[in-house]
Order: structure tokens, then C-alpha cells, then sequence
């Protein structure tokens, strides 16, 4: 997955934690998206806000959600190594949205940050 976020974020580089794996850039945090490793799986956190037509989406695509994680605004994602290579557009999409890139109509720009 981290090949993903480098497809459209080269600058961004893993910073290693206790607890999860993060992005940096320079050194500083930029955690749109996490991912803490397990034996047979890893679990990715993308920071979005909840919408039933991201429910929809993942539920359509038959990944395994965790749950969305109010306090952190978080959906949290339980993927296999056939997970992402079968909903790897899926997968894209919403990490380009947690970054701030508008992915409507096939196009991708910058959202303005506030």
C-alpha cells in the first residue's frame, strides 16, 4: 500500500512508531493514513469522513471493515496481500481522497487546505 500513497505523494517517506506505522514528509507527521502490522494481515487506517457511500463502497468490495473509528475519524481497513492487489483502484481512491486530492471525474487537483 505504501507504493500507492508514493504513486501520487513521492515526497512522502514511513516514519516507524511504538504502535503504527506513519508517513512523514521532512520529518513531520502526515497521517492520512496508518498501518499497524500483524501475523497474517496489517490493518490501514485512512482519515476520512464517514459517508454511506464510502460504507457502500467497501461493503460492495467485500474488505473487511473494522468499524469507523469516531474519535480519530478513521475507518479502519483489515487487508491481505489479495485484498489490495484485487481493490487496489478502491484502495487508491480513498487514500488519494484522505491526502486531499480531489479524485472526482477522473481528474485529481490539489483541494485547497484550510
Amino acid at each position: 500500500m505504501y507504493e500507492m500513497v508514493k504513486s501520487f505523494a513521492p515526497e512522502l517517506e514511513l516514519k516507524y512508531n511504538k504502535f503504527y506505522i506513519g508517513l512523514a514528509k521532512d520529518g513531520q507527521p502526515n497521517n492520512f493514513v496508518i498501518f499497524r502490522a500483524k501475523k497474517n494481515s496489517f490493518r490501514a487506517e485512512i482519515r476520512l469522513a464517514s459517508s454511506p457511500e464510502i460504507d457502500q463502497q467497501l461493503e460492495a468490495a467485500g474488505i473487511d471493515v473494522m468499524d469507523y473509528e469516531q474519535k480519530w475519524g478513521r475507518y479502519r481497513l483489515r487487508l491481505t496481500k489479495n485484498d489490495i492487489k484485487r481493490h487496489s483502484d478502491l484502495l487508491l481512491r480513498l487514500l488519494k481522497m484522505a491526502y486531499g486530492l480531489d479524485v472526482d471525474a477522473g481528474t485529481v487537483t490539489m483541494k485547497a487546505k484550510a
